[in-house]
This record gives structure tokens, C-alpha cells and sequence, in this order.
């Protein structure tokens, strides 16, 4: 997903339904030194923020991660599948 500065509600609400109908290791890199060892635990509070601040440009870049979480994800074949 290309970078933006501002996102959806709708946008937000399709991200959160499809990491909670997922089953996914709790485990991933994303590169550029960012590690993430327990996924559901920081999907939580991101998630929050992300409701919170969909459409404020100062959050973007924490959103943007999100979305880059469930996209390394799918690419680096975490996803076990539908719970």
C-alpha cells in the first residue's frame, strides 16, 4: 500500500474486520528495523488510534503501519487463515 496522509473510517473499520476474522502468526518483520514479536498485543492500542485519528495527517504514519502489517502478513505467508 502506497503511503497517505489520511485515511477512512471505512477504511479503518475493513482493516480491524479482516485482522479479527484472521488467524495470523504473532510474529513479523517488516524491515527497515522494525520487528513486531506479539502482534495482537499491538494491534490494540494502534487500532484504537487509528479510529481515533483517521483523518488527522500527524497519525498517518501509525496508521500506515496497519495497513503494512497486514500486508507483509498476507506476503510473508502468516496468515493460517479465517477464524
Amino acid at each position: 500500500m502506497e503511503y497517505k496522509s489520511s485515511f477512512t473510517k471505512e477504511e479503518i473499520d475493513e482493516l480491524e474486520q479482516w485482522f479479527a476474522t484472521h488467524e495470523f502468526e504473532q510474529e513479523i518483520d517488516l524491515g527497515s528495523g522494525i520487528h513486531i514479536s506479539h502482534v495482537d498485543e499491538t494491534l490494540k492500542p494502534m487500532l484504537h488510534i487509528a479510529h481515533a485519528k483517521h483523518d488527522n495527517r500527524a497519525f498517518s504514519g501509525q496508521i500506515h503501519i496497519l495497513f503494512k502489517i497486514k500486508e507483509e502478513l498476507i506476503k510473508q505467508n502468516k496468515v493460517k487463515g479465517e477464524k
